[in-house]
C-alpha cells in the first residue's frame, strides 16, 4: 500500500468474497453469481492493475472482467468439490433448481449449468484480453498466458461434454507449452470488444461501481 496505489474497495470487496465461502453457498441466480466472481477475483484483477504497472484506470473494468471469467472457470471445474463442502454456485434458473443435499447432484442438471457458466466466461475472457495493451511487454504476456491457461480448462470441459462430476478438469505441462508457442507475444493493439463481450466489460463496470472502486 505504501509503495502502489492499491484499491481499498477492491480489497474490501475480496475480504467480502471469502467471508461469503466460510458458509454454505447456494440458491444464486445469474447476478448473485456475477457478484460473487467479481469479489473472488475481479477485485484481484484490480489490485493487480497497479502492480503490474498499469497506470491508465479505462481499463480497470477489462481488469476486473478478465478474474470474473477466472472464477466462473473455477466454479464450472470445481462443481463436485464444492458440492461436498455444501456449496453449488451454478445459478439455481440454469440447473433445474440444484441445491446441495445429501445426494449427489443430478448429473443434466450440472451439466446444463456448467455449460452455461462456460458460455458466460467466453465474454469475460473476451472483454478482458482486449484491455491487455494497457500494460507493458512482460506484464501482458503473463497476463494473457494466465487467461489462456484458465480458458483451455473451459474447452477441456466441453470436450468432455461436460461430465465436470468425473474429477478435476486439468491443463497439463504440455498443453500449457501448446499454448505459449501459440500466443501472439508481440500484439500490443487495443482491440474492440464484440457484443457479448461489450456486456460483460459494462457488468463489470456496473460491479466496479456497486463497490465503490473509482475509475
Amino acid at each position: 500500500m505504501q509503495r502502489r496505489p492499491l484499491s481499498i474497495e477492491a480489497a474490501d470487496a475480496l475480504l467480502t468474497g471469502m467471508r461469503f465461502d466460510l458458509t454454505p453457498a447456494s440458491g444464486l441466480d445469474e447476478q448473485s453469481l456475477l457478484r460473487y466472481c467479481f469479489r473472488a477475483a475481479g477485485s484481484v484483477g484490480v489490485l493487480m492493475c497497479p502492480v503490474l504497472g498499469m497506470t491508465d484506470r479505462r481499463y480497470t473494468p477489462h481488469a476486473a472482467a478478465l478474474g470474473i471469467g477466472m472464477q466462473l472457470t473455477n466454479i464450472a471445474r470445481d462443481v463436485a468439490e464444492d458440492w461436498s463442502r455444501g456449496r453449488c454456485y451454478l445459478p439455481l434458473e440454469w440447473t433445474g433448481g440444484l441445491r446441495p443435499g445429501g445426494d449427489e447432484p443430478e448429473e443434466r442438471g450440472v451439466r446444463d449449468g456448467v455449460r452455461r457458466v462456460l458460455d458466460l466466461a467466453d465474454d469475460f475472457y473476451a472483454a478482458g484480453e482486449a484491455g491487455l495493451a494497457a500494460l507493458g511487454r512482460r506484464p501482458r504476456v503473463a497476463v494473457r498466458a494466465a487467461s489462456r491457461f484458465y480458458h483451455a480448462i473451459g474447452a477441456k470441459i466441453r470436450r468432455a461434454d461436460y461430465r465436470v462430476l468425473a474429477g478435476r478438469t486439468r491443463v497439463s505441462l504440455a498443453e500449457k507449452l501448446g499454448l505459449l508457442a501459440a500466443m501472439p507475444f508481440a500484439s500490443a493493439s487495443h482491440q474492440r470488444p464484440g457484443r457479448h463481450a461489450g456486456n460483460a466489460l459494462r457488468t463489470a463496470e456496473g460491479l466496479l461501481q456497486e463497490h465503490g472502486v473509482t475509475l
